[in-house]
């Protein structure tokens, strides 16, 4: 740990907490409401990070962040329900223990967040639960504490992490599209929302609605990156990302909202899709909601605004723990943290080539008898349907199981050739039972986790 050698600035000051008139640009009482009811009586927040690592610091980054916006919104504690795994703040490498920024300069956005579910207990199965208030399963979990909602109450859903085609990423499972929109059909049908809203920052993350989410069901998603394509890391200037950039333009957006903006969905997606410049923001689901205003201006809070500051760089996802050795080697004063940074981007790099050659392998396997579709499988990343998933998600753990797991994290970009064997309905049967053999040099040739 070489804490003497910060790798972000970050201010020394205390951070300030202005008062200012807020209007709630997420959680909007529209028609169909009950007007009467305040905002922070009947509205409930899920904030989620899928991942851990150091390397991922944005993503809990993000989450902190969005946990004082949905205070300066107007949303109580008691109906903030956080999810991250909680090991950067004071992990080893941070040069700033117990200090989360998201920005150059920025303020602690770790500080007062109150974290529900830790560690092991981020995972699918959770993240299901707590969403669709099941009390019961989450007993002796974090918290226990799940979404309490009626008819009449707005939820807002931001989920931060990697993403695959028409899969979202925990550490040691994924949440499919499908599975995700079963689980909110089923909360409509039982009448859990008034109105869902959802922020979904992740690679590919358009791919998880795309075709997937009906359009009559009081949902609204926004995603950073269309179905075929990868978000990008924000503030990078210091090797590690201190955000995305997605998540800052719109939190950011919202931190500089001031006394008398009224905004509608439509309006916000437009000031998002044109000030994020690296991906294509994509809107989903019930474009009913995107059409109404958000909510009069009724609340009063605070919200934690600071001074200008640099765009910064931006990092394609997959190129991030690249760029994070690469500052490393050209930045560090000490010999010995150049020297173990040459060597850990030696073995990623390795590691990189041996599953990029194993990848093709496989996908040379799966087309022996179509090899016409080779380039098809390897190339593209084709378009999702729901009948695709039972095929897709066969193979995909199977993958998992006998090949590489999740901590992985650089083959979650290669999963489109998975989804594309089963979208051309390629034969499975005897991938199958050939992938332990298929994978076994590979892995036994990587010597660490390949990111």
């Amino acid at each position: 740990n070489n804490q003497g050698e910060p790798l972000w600035p970050v201010k020394n000051s205390t951070r300030m907490w202005l008062i200012v008139a807020l209007s709630s640009v997420l959680l909007q009482l529209g028609i169909g409401a009950n007007v009467s009811t305040p905002l922070q009586n009947n509205s409930w927040a899920f904030l989620v990070a899928g991942s851990k690592g150091f390397n991922n610091y944005r993503h809990q980054a993000d989450i902190c962040h969005a946990y004082h916006v949905m205070l300066a919104e107007g949303v109580p504690a008691s109906q903030i329900i956080v999810m991250m795994y909680d090991d950067i703040a004071f992990h080893k490498d941070n040069p700033t223990p117990g200090v989360i920024i998201n920005r150059p300069n920025g303020n602690n956005v770790y500080q007062g967040v109150k974290i529900d579910y830790k560690g092991k207990d981020v995972n699918a199965e959770n993240f299901l639960n707590v969403l669709t208030g099941n009390k019961r399963a989450m007993r002796g979990v974090g918290t226990g504490r799940v979404i309490q909602s009626d008819e009449n109450t707005n939820l807002f859903v931001y989920f931060n992490d990697h993403g695959g085609p028409g899969v979202l990423c925990f550490p040691t499972d994924v949440l499919s599209a499908v599975r995700l929109e079963q689980a909110l059909r089923k909360m409509n049908e039982r009448k859990r929302y008034n109105k869902l809203i959802m922020y979904i920052e992740a690679c590919y993350s358009g791919s998880m609605f795309d075709n997937i989410l009906e359009e009559n069901t009081n949902v609204f998603v926004m995603t950073a990156a269309a179905r075929d394509e990868s978000s990008f890391g924000a503030y990078c200037d210091y090797g590690i990302c201190l955000g995305n950039e997605f998540s800052v333009k719109w939190m950011e957006h919202m931190d500089s909202a001031h006394k008398g903006s009224f905004e509608t969905f439509f309006h916000q997606y437009q000031h998002i899709r044109t000030s994020v410049k690296q991906s294509h923001v994509q809107i989903y689901g019930d474009f009913s909601i995107g059409s109404f205003a958000m909510t009069p201006n009724h609340k009063t809070g605070q919200r934690l605004l600071e001074e200008d500051h640099e765009e910064g760089l931006y990092i394609n996802s997959k190129r991030a723990p690249i760029h994070t050795l690469k500052f490393k080697i050209a930045k560090s004063n000490e010999t010995s943290i150049k020297k173990k940074s040459q060597r850990d981007l030696h073995v990623l790099l390795k590691g990189r080539r041996i599953v990029d050659a194993m990848m093709e392998r496989l996908v040379s396997e799966a087309t022996a008898d179509q090899p016409q579709l080779r380039s098809t499988v390897s190339k593209t990343r084709m378009g999702l349907s729901k009948q695709v998933f039972p095929c897709y998600m066969e193979l995909l753990k199977e993958f998992q199981t006998h090949c590489f797991g999740l901590e992985h994290e650089y083959l979650i970009h290669q999963y489109h050739k998975l989804a594309n064997i089963c979208v051309l309905r390629l034969d499975t049967s005897k991938l199958l039972g050939k992938l332990g053999r298929l994978c076994s040099p590979y892995k036994r040739a990587v010597s660490s986790p390949v990111l």
